[in-house]
């Protein structure tokens, strides 16, 4: 049995709350975060001072990106890093199936092991550890991290032995995520151009055939209340959606809704940098035409 001393790399908002719910349930920990960490690490954690000096000192490293490019320089610091033992690699970030494969090929070349576990249910779910974690991988390493998915989620599922295959299951989901919260935003405000209340509308909807995550949670939390704080960045859903259609058009399967749903992103996140996803809802409700 391994004594798992954990090391997590971004303490952003799904990183952090992850991070603190792995050290409450009992594990040595080692963090890193580019953009600062002593403020952002959990109470107890070692604060270390580079991606390689989390790497050599955890059995079990915990990626939580927000950018392609950040997973591939990380992947190839820890691929540089003097590890020792069992070290895994525990992908939490959405990258997309090509780049999983890329990155379990260049840290097996070190005898490194990766894993995917994309997670979902947003901050709110980080923060409440109900997340739900799609993993692909060894089986061996499924048992192995078990305790730690349990630290932060909900649900686990083990979907394939290939890397990339959890990473597939996630674009599944969040293809699904983001235009169902676009098309909910389009039709309330259809509804509301034509005098009828948000939460009237909601209600109807949530006991009908048109209810939604986006329905029962996002509206009614962020939108119906004008916080619009889901802690969900645009340029996430952006960069999520983008890489649907990516690798759609690489495996030759149909794509054109989702890359409706790219374009309109685009010209939001362009015009609107570093908004929540939610404040989609009144750009779409306010600008009639792109």
């Amino acid at each position: 049995m391994v004594k798992e001393v954990v090391g997590f790399i971004g303490l952003g908002n799904m990183g952090k709350p992850m991070a603190y719910n792995i050290t409450r349930a009992g594990y040595d920990m080692a963090v890193f975060d580019i953009a600062g960490t002593a403020e952002r690490a959990p109470e107890g954690a070692a604060i270390a001072d580079s991606v390689s000096d989390v790497a050599e000192q955890s059995t079990t490293v915990f990626l939580s990106l927000p950018t392609l490019a950040a997973n591939t320089d990380v992947i190839a610091e820890i691929a540089e890093s003097d590890t020792q033992g069992e070290l895994v690699v525990v992908n939490t970030s959405t990258v997309g199936a090509t780049v999983a494969a890329e990155s379990h090929q260049r840290l097996s070349e070190k005898g490194v092991g990766y894993v995917d576990a994309p997670v979902s249910g947003g901050a709110s779910g980080a923060r409440n550890a109900t997340l739900t974690i799609i993993f692909s991988g060894d089986a061996a390493l499924f048992m192995r991290l078990q305790p730690l998915f349990d630290a932060i989620g909900a649900n686990s599922f083990n979907v394939g032995s290939e890397p990339g295959q959890g990473q597939r299951m996630k674009m599944v989901n969040n293809h699904l995520a983001i235009s169902t919260l676009l098309t909910t935003s389009e039709a309330l405000a259809y509804g509301e151009a034509g005098g009828l209340d948000m939460k009237t509308m909601l209600d109807i909807l949530n006991v009908s055939s048109g209810r939604s995550y986006t329905s029962e949670h996002i509206f009614p939390n962020f939108v119906l209340t004008e916080t619009y704080d889901s802690g969900g960045p645009a340029s996430i859903i952006r960069k999520d959606i983008g890489l649907f259609v990516q690798e759609s058009i690489a495996d030759g399967c149909r794509h054109g809704l989702a890359k409706t749903s790219l374009d309109l992103l685009e010209v939001f996140d362009d015009e609107n940098p570093d908004s929540d996803q939610t404040e989609i809802y009144p750009f779409i409700r306010d600008k009639k035409q792109l």
